[in-house]
């Protein structure tokens, strides 16, 4: 039976994207055979995890050389020196055109880089990693499928706050307020974690959810919903929108980055131009030189609201083919059998390697 060590750079927590990754890899592949031991540099165990999944990261770990390691490469020094002496495969992703400083060398200290979209296997590959790099598209969640939307309440747009700007939440804000400004057939829900948001919105056309979800709990947002508006300014993948894309509802997303792939089969695609990356707000990549990202214009977005709402029973007959095609082409199960593939390869080449970190 094969013994792999996944290594997360927080908590193994479904709200954030590594935790849910790691989540995902955790269950599907024990159901594949492999014994997973659950590490990271946060907690293993939270009480948002499915019973299954708090199964294997409560157990006591088999040690094992290498292992998959997920998140920054900056961080993977940080984890146990068994990662160092075994093959070791690297997941990771990045939102804009530079990697930030010290990613190069731990990546290419890597068997193999994993990385979710084409638009990051090129940013990688412009910036000097020269380890193999493969795209593993990631995968929805089992709780969302198609399902139709309540008749006779007003057309409901989703929009996503991000701590920082990157998910386009306050884009997405003004845009539907230039598009439609408190006409209470038209509404707006903005969902975010922090408790409380840098701004008060008093208009009645605009409802803010600020709470961590558990999938099901998302899937019933997404359902009260009808169009997912995420004029984001970049994405390693982008998994909110083809997740509202599987429920049944209209997925509009910038057409750049981790969106871009495969965009015309499941949803809809924002203009943008570029712009200077400058990552306000993050303490660890402001002030670097990473290149650029979108740059999607509030007015020129809201021409696009506009437009589907006077062609809403014209584009709500697209949205089952929609959901047909981002269920086949995302699934959780697949994404943990090639990155298992890709670990196995990495075990064989890795033979006679001698490790590039000391202990």
């Amino acid at each position: 039976m094969t013994t792999l060590s996944l290594y997360a750079p927080g908590h193994y927590d479904i709200a954030d994207s590594y935790g849910l990754i790691a989540c995902q890899l955790v269950r599907h592949l024990t159901a594949l055979g492999v014994t997973v031991n659950a590490l990271g540099l946060g907690n293993t165990v939270m009480d948002n995890q499915p019973d299954d999944v708090r199964a294997v990261t409560s157990r006591p770990i088999i040690p094992a050389l290498g292992g998959i390691v997920l998140g920054y490469p900056t961080s993977y020094d940080m984890h146990s020196s068994l990662l160092q002496y075994g093959p070791r495969v690297a997941l990771t992703m990045f939102e804009s055109t530079k990697l930030p400083k010290g990613w190069v060398e731990p990546l290419n200290n890597m068997d193999a880089v994993i990385v979710p979209s084409t638009f990051c296997r090129d940013v990688f590959v412009d910036c000097g990693v020269t380890a193999p790099i493969h795209v593993v598209p990631l995968g929805i969640g089992e709780s969302y499928r198609p399902r139709e939307r309540t008749a006779g309440r007003p057309l409901t747009f989703l929009a996503f706050l991000d701590r920082g700007e990157r998910k386009g939440g306050v884009i997405a804000l003004h845009a539907f307020l230039r598009a439609f400004g408190e006409d209470m057939r038209y509404k707006l829900i903005l969902k975010g974690r922090t408790p409380k948001v840098p701004f008060a919105l008093t208009n009645p056309n605009v409802e803010v959810v600020l709470q961590d979800m558990s999938e099901a709990e998302l899937y019933e947002l997404y359902c009260r919903c009808d169009v997912l508006l995420n004029p984001h300014k970049g994405e390693g993948f982008g998994l909110i929108p083809r997740e509202f894309a599987a429920s049944g509802g209209f997925a509009m997303t910038t057409a750049w980055s981790g969106t871009a792939d495969e965009l015309e089969q499941w949803g809809y695609g924002l203009p943008y131009r570029l712009e200077t990356a400058h990552w306000r707000g993050n303490k660890v990549l402001q002030g670097q030189d990473l290149g650029e990202w979108a740059a999607p214009d509030p007015e020129e977005i809201a021409h696009h609201l506009r437009m589907v709402a006077a062609t809403w029973d014209y584009t709500k007959q697209l949205l089952p083919q929609k959901a047909a095609a981002a269920l086949r082409l995302y699934n959780w199960r697949t994404f943990a059998e090639r990155v298992l593939t890709i670990w196995r390869e990495a075990a064989i080449d890795n033979r006679n390697r001698t490790p590039a970190i000391a202990a």
